[in-house]
């Protein structure tokens, strides 16, 4: 005859449960990510923030206008922009071109860039003219990794054009 085995564990009291330690676990897995994520939000840069959003808000048909206005202007900003990397200097060129392809030259021509999380590393740098029509160039460099925005903004008298682009600098090589 066998014996049959008799469960003699006591799960009167829960700690002992194996289900009930898992289950608590993850519930202090959770929290804990929750606290560092919290922290880390306060702690960290806000990101990009614009003291005058409201003004800009109430402008809105007038950027919207000024867009309709550039694209009757048809210019044409061919820029050259290579591969950046973190601390390494790089060359940005520009050729800009009338709505009939023909090169032309600009009173100013501005390269305005801009880092979402840190407003202390924004800066501006300006173009110089080449000597061809049309032709500008800088060299720049950008301080640390990440996602940078760029506007490149040309003055021609009273006329204003400009473009606007994301770009991501990588670690350096």
């Amino acid at each position: 005859m066998s014996e049959e085995k008799v469960d003699n564990r006591d799960w009167s009291v829960a700690w002992k449960n194996p289900l009930v330690i898992f289950w608590f676990g993850i519930l202090l897995t959770v929290v804990l990510v929750n606290s560092f994520m919290v922290s880390m939000a306060i702690t960290t840069a806000p990101g990009l923030v614009i003291d005058n959003f409201y003004e800009r808000g109430k402008n809105h048909a007038a950027i919207m206008a000024r867009r309709t206005e550039m694209e009757a202007m048809g210019w044409q900003l061919d820029v050259d922009l290579p591969i950046l990397s973190e601390g390494k200097a790089d060359t940005i060129t520009l050729l800009i071109k009338d709505k009939d392809n023909r090169a032309f030259s600009v009173d100013s021509a501005i390269l305005y860039y801009y880092r979402p999380s840190d407003r202390n590393l924004d800066g501006q740098i300006e173009l110089q003219h080449l000597g061809s029509p049309g032709k500008y160039s800088a060299e720049f460099m950008l301080p640390v990794k990440g996602k940078w925005d760029f506007i490149l903004e040309v003055v021609q008298g009273d006329l204003k054009y400009s473009v606007g682009r994301s770009i991501m600098v990588q670690d350096p090589l």
